[in-house]
């Protein structure tokens, strides 16, 4: 007896021993994938109602009869063994299991099953369910459940088609976003978006999908073909449903609209310095596993959870490429990336990472007040100067004007210490030498001596003590540095 195989995840087709079959009857047809889907037996007055509804009972017996003897005909199976595939048991009709019999839809259930005790990160059991089984189950399905295949006479058969389509729609739904997400989150970008356009392929209206496989191609830095996807999905909504696309959507076709332009205005550079971080040399091979460990640190984050990510290596093996992949891939999904660089060497500027990110993000936006209030522009100005430039009446910051009074407080009492240090020195009783005041300014001691940090001015320093006397219960250990102090002392 040869295998019996049914492809129904599509157009139907049918398979025995090899040979592809062709029904005489449509309704023939219909019967043997109707028996095949669901199962186990069945009466024969359920089945003349399925398929002739409308026939008087003993009409749509004999109709069933003739059914039955096609099947029988086309596959060879005339035969009353226990082995044949089609088989009766009193007014019971059914397939028989023990035949060697193939359903595609066997194979994509089983996966199923499996796929939905799992969560969209990629598995960490590879011997849960492999995900070269997901993808050999995908490969079975060329279009919705029996595509094109109905009876036309409004019978309770093109019911069960259109229950089995929906059914089957939302399965398929499910693996298809976990496969993308596992491939994504592995840093398999482009295996990702073929499935993403297979996906596509059997629901053209799927906004889920579509948004996903846009991200993709702006991750890659492909904004055309992200905004393509897009052009497609809108005018299919359109024509279909005679709807927009919902305002995610929107907002992420405005997001690589402005990607595209920006890209545009931007000085012209050497080919390679232009390709996309997706697009350097060859497609990043090798880093499955750690581009795997970034987006689940990503998915994290985005439930709340605060992450810190240390990629160590050695010079060479490819910390900076992952590193612009994972960028790229975040940027794609709606993230705000700030990058800031930090060096070895000595001679840049204190906190200079924060600030590399800081002035670049606010560059970024053509009214940074519409982010921040000016208070916090006000504390920002102490890395990024500029704002003060560009912002001129902002507030001075917090710190600033508790510094102001310590500084108007220090001078005050240095204005009286001098009065009475040239008073005593009038009256002779300290040495002459104790305190120089000369014409030419010295050379500024350490201000951090006075228990201050203070920004060095660097222009008129203020004259030091050569030695330390206490005079009157006056001690002078302080040195400081500043216009303001020069001219109080002076």
């Amino acid at each position: 007896m040869g295998l019996l195989r049914l492809a129904v995840l599509g157009t139907p087709v049918v398979f025995h021993d090899g040979t592809r079959l062709t029904f005489a009857l449509r309704k023939a047809q219909a019967l043997l994938i109707y028996l095949a889907v669901e199962g186990g037996m069945h009466s024969r007055n359920k089945l003349t109602a399925l398929l002739w509804p409308d026939s008087e009972p003993r009409d749509a017996r004999r109709s069933l009869r003739n059914g039955v003897r096609t099947l029988r005909s086309v596959l060879s199976d005339a035969s009353t063994s226990p082995h044949t595939h089609l088989i009766s048991e009193g007014d019971l009709l059914g397939l028989n299991r023990q035949a060697p019999l193939e359903l595609d839809l066997d194979v994509v259930q089983q996966v199923y099953q499996q796929a939905l005790r799992l969560s969209t990160a990629p598995p960490h059991s590879q011997e849960a369910i492999p995900i070269e089984n997901l993808q050999h189950a995908l490969t079975l399905v060329r279009g919705p459940f029996l595509d094109g295949f109905w009876l036309g006479e409004e019978t309770p058969f093109d019911e069960w088609v259109l229950q089995q389509q929906r059914q089957w729609h939302m399965r398929l739904q499910v693996l298809y976003d976990r496969l993308s997400c596992w491939q994504e989150a592995a840093g398999e970008l482009e295996q990702s978006k073929a499935t993403l356009t297979s996906w596509l392929a059997i629901d053209p209206l799927s906004e889920e999908a579509a948004r996903r496989l846009m991200r993709l191609h702006l991750a890659v830095g492909d904004a055309t073909a992200a905004w393509q996807v897009y052009s497609a999905l809108r005018s299919r909504l359109a024509q279909k449903l005679r709807i927009k696309p919902s305002p995610e959507t929107v907002a992420l076709a405005d997001r690589i609209r402005a990607n595209a332009t920006s890209r545009r205005g931007e000085p012209a550079a050497s080919p390679a310095a232009s390709q996309p971080p997706g697009e350097l040399v060859a497609r990043l091979i090798g880093r499955a596993s750690a581009f795997s460990q970034l987006v689940a640190r990503y998915q994290q984050l985005r439930q709340g959870q605060a992450q810190g990510v240390l990629v160590v290596g050695e010079a060479g093996v490819g910390k900076t490429r992952l590193a612009h992949e994972f960028v790229s891939w975040a940027r794609a999904h709606g993230a705000d990336v700030l990058i800031g660089h930090a060096f070895e060497m000595r001679g840049h500027l204190p906190y200079q990472p924060l600030i590399e990110a800081l002035r670049e993000r606010l560059e970024g936006e053509n009214a940074p007040e519409d982010l921040l209030e000016d208070l916090w522009l006000a504390e920002l100005s102490r890395l990024l100067p500029e704002l003060r430039v560009r912002y001129r009446d902002l507030t001075s910051p917090a710190g600033d004007e508790l510094m102001a009074r310590m500084r108007q407080v220090v001078l005050i009492e240095l204005g009286e210490a001098r009065r009475q240090v040239l008073s005593q020195r009038a009256a002779g009783r300290i040495e002459s030498e104790a305190i120089k005041f000369p014409n030419e300014q010295p050379t500024l001691s350490r201000p951090e001596r006075a228990g201050l940090s203070l920004a060095p001015a660097r222009r008129a320093p203020m004259p030091t003590r050569s030695t330390q006397q206490k005079s009157e219960g006056l001690l002078w250990p302080l040195s400081f540095q500043g216009d303001s102090y020069a001219s109080a002392a002076n």
